[in-house]
C-alpha cells in the first residue's frame, strides 16, 4: 500500500501557484505530480473557503421600528419616529406627504 504524503496549507498554495505557472490543465499537473486530481480540486476548494470566509465580517443591522395609528376622530395621522413627532391630517395630498417625505431623507 503507497503511503500518501501529507500536505500543509502552505505546500497546497505552493502547488496551485505551481500548477498556474506551469500552464497545464490541473488534471495533466496533477498527473505529472502524481496527485490525485479529486484531492486538489478539493484542497483548493477548501483552502479558498478558509481564506475567503475569514474576510467576512458580521455587521449587525439596527432596526427601526415605524408605526403609524390614526386617531380615534379620524382626523389626524400620527407618525413617530423616536422623539420626533409629525402629526398631519388624513385627508392630506399624498404628493405632499412624499415630498415632505423625501425631504425628511436627505
Amino acid at each position: 500500500m503507497a503511503h500518501h504524503q501529507r500536505r500543509e496549507v502552505e505546500d497546497w498554495l505552493n502547488l496551485f501557484e505551481q500548477q498556474k505557472q506551469s500552464g497545464l490543465t490541473a488534471v495533466a499537473f496533477c498527473r505529472q505530480q502524481q496527485i490525485n486530481v479529486q484531492t486538489y480540486y478539493t484542497r483548493r476548494r477548501d483552502i479558498r473557503l478558509q481564506r475567503t470566509h475569514s474576510k467576512f465580517v458580521h455587521v449587525k443591522r439596527e432596526v427601526t421600528k415605524v408605526e403609524s395609528h390614526t386617531d380615534e376622530t379620524g382626523g389626524e395621522l400620527l407618525l413617530q419616529l423616536g422623539s420626533a413627532h409629525l402629526s398631519v391630517p388624513t385627508n392630506v395630498s399624498p404628493h405632499w406627504l412624499a415630498t415632505v417625505m423625501k425631504a425628511l431623507a436627505e
